[in-house]
């Protein structure tokens, strides 16, 4: 991450007085335009000093009715802390911190060029700081998502079924694996190309999304293999979502862009439900596995249990 420089952050548009400027006039200037300090500068425009709202309660306190006789100069901080545009934020974060001081003017070839507060500087690190958490997000999805689908990745699908067996040998409530792989895909690329594939990947993404409730975890596992696992209550409802996905791609009809051509496909699924005399998530998914290679070997296009192996 590139640490903005005080140029970036700075304000241009500066406050700025003579030194013989009385109170009165540096109250007013500070009320015009809604700010917290002055640059004092002299004639040629180089910073001798700042005027604070704490400088000018100070002053009120030790010279009480004498403060109309005081100047900016008889009371504005010194020794003057300055920064170069070019300095990183971070600089003048250190500097603002180590004399106790809420503005620093910016200085250039001996000249007043602009003023940078403690404000200004917290407000780019928590704006960084926010770019950074969102990168890291970002970063985060891509390494869990499959690019083409925007489905959970098998990497990431093992980790959910490792957690999802945990707690059902926990609390002894049932989890289910849905395996599902397209019968003759390599037909589709064959026929309408790899582009045309890669869409009806996509439709079908889109279907078991929303044919599915938000707590299940849908995965690309493989090239035409998904992987839907989730808590379930009974072995028939794990059967009827299923079916269910099943029936609608078989009733899809797909459209090839390039051939301008309808077609149809269909699926296979395969089943395991979690019990306790299943040792470990791997002989569970090697049950799925099973089952999805049964309903192929039955003639394809059907959901088949582990129950029937």
């Amino acid at each position: 991450m590139q640490i903005p420089k005080v140029e970036q952050i700075m304000l241009k548009d500066v406050l700025k007085a003579d030194k013989n400027a009385t109170l009165l006039t540096i109250c007013e200037l500070m009320d015009k335009h809604r700010l917290g300090g002055v640059v004092i500068v002299d004639k040629n425009d180089c910073p001798i000093g700042i005027v604070t709202e704490r400088d000018i309660i100070k002053a009120i306190i030790a010279y009480k009715e004498k403060t109309h006789l005081m100047t900016a100069g008889d009371i504005m901080s010194a020794p003057l802390v300055t920064v170069s545009p070019d300095d990183d934020i971070e600089y003048a974060f250190i500097q603002l911190s180590l004399n106790r001081i809420r503005r620093i003017p910016v200085i250039k070839d001996n000249k007043l060029v602009g003023i940078v507060s403690y404000r200004d500087i917290s407000n780019a690190l928590r704006k960084d700081l926010y770019k950074l958490q969102e990168k890291t997000e970002s970063l985060e999805i891509k390494a869990i998502t499959d690019p083409l689908t925007g489905l959970y990745n098998k990497t990431y699908i093992n980790e959910q079924l490792k957690s999802f067996f945990s707690l059902s040998k926990r609390t002894n409530q049932p989890m289910a694996i849905i395996m599902i792989d397209i019968d003759h895909f390599k037909n589709v690329n064959d026929t309408y190309g790899h582009l045309c594939g890669d869409e009806v990947l996509k439709k079908i993404s889109t279907i078991l999304k929303e044919k599915t409730r938000e707590i299940n975890v849908i995965g690309r596992y493989g090239g035409e293999e998904f992987i839907i696992l989730g808590p379930i209550s009974d072995h028939k409802s794990t059967y009827y979502v299923a079916e269910r996905i099943r029936n609608i791609i078989e009733n899809t009809v797909f459209y090839c862009e390039e051939k301008n051509a309808n077609f149809r496909i269909t699926i296979s699924a395969g089943i395991a439900v979690w019990n306790n005399k299943i040792k470990n998530y791997k002989e569970l998914l090697k049950l799925a596995d099973d089952a999805l290679y049964l309903a192929k070997r039955s003639g394809r296009n059907q959901v088949r249990m582990a129950d029937e192996l």
